[in-house]
């Protein structure tokens, strides 16, 4: 769940572009029974950053904001 959640944002940092790594500057997984909630603040070093949540229902990748 980390790593999908990861490239989904990831990809919407650099929204398609050529770049180098994306760091996680902050990361917390909550789990509220069949959901999970994987929040992340993504940060490269170019000077992008960018926080999103993944919403995961039966292990799948729900919504992402």
């Amino acid at each position: 769940m980390i790593a999908t959640c990861r490239k989904e944002l990831t990809e919407r940092l650099f929204e398609g572009k050529a770049h180098g790594e994306a760091f996680i500057s902050k990361q917390s997984l909550e789990r509220q029974g069949e959901r999970v909630v994987v929040r992340f603040d993504l940060a490269s070093g170019e000077g992008r950053s960018l926080a999103g949540t993944c919403i995961f229902r039966d292990g799948k990748l729900f919504d992402i904001k």
